[in-house]
């Protein structure tokens, strides 16, 4: 049996043009769960003849736009990433978070990657020598290339195999 494990390699780690992309569409997609949850608020408000539009407004004024948009942001990336390994970004661009092995990374991981986006001008810390966001390094994740990790792993796995006795 082989000991062998597959480690990432930088020619599948996801471009800087389709992490930009993840950013924007996650950013769009959150403004929008944030416009959807308001307006079922107001409906189901006025159906049951609740108040809790009051208060949904009293929460939001409480939080300000950058604490509600980091409020649905946290739970967004929790909740997606700890269960699918990917955003709606990411969907789209076809990549995936991964650990340093290729594998889905455990939920702990997931929970400091998404605080770490709460680091004050995270988002420019791609800028840095490492070329990295810090959500990225500090919690040991990379995003790369979903089909690109597939074929790299199935390379690496069938190759690693070769001379092993099948048993026959």
């Amino acid at each position: 049996m082989s000991t062998s494990i597959y480690v990432v390699e930088k020619k599948i780690v996801t471009s800087d043009r389709d992490r930009f992309f993840n950013g924007i569409i996650d950013f769009v997609f959150i403004v929008a769960v944030i416009f959807v949850f308001t307006f079922l608020v107001v409906i189901t408000g006025n159906v049951f003849q609740w108040d809790i539009y009051r208060v949904w407004v009293e929460v939001m004024i409480d939080l300000g736009v950058v604490g509600t948009y980091l409020s649905f942001a946290i739970i967004y990336y929790l909740l997606l990433e700890s269960i699918f390994g990917l955003t709606i970004g990411k969907i789209i661009t076809g990549s995936v978070v991964v650990d340093k092995n290729g594998k889905t990374p455990s939920f702990k991981i997931i929970c400091i990657r998404t605080f770490c986006r709460l680091i004050p001008f995270e988002a420019l810390s791609f800028l840095s020598k490492s070329a990295k966001f810090w959500h990225d390094s500090i919690s040991k994740t990379y995003v790369v290339e979903k089909k690109d990790l597939k074929n790299a792993m199935e390379i690496f796995y069938s190759l690693n195999s070769i001379g092993i006795n099948d048993g026959n």
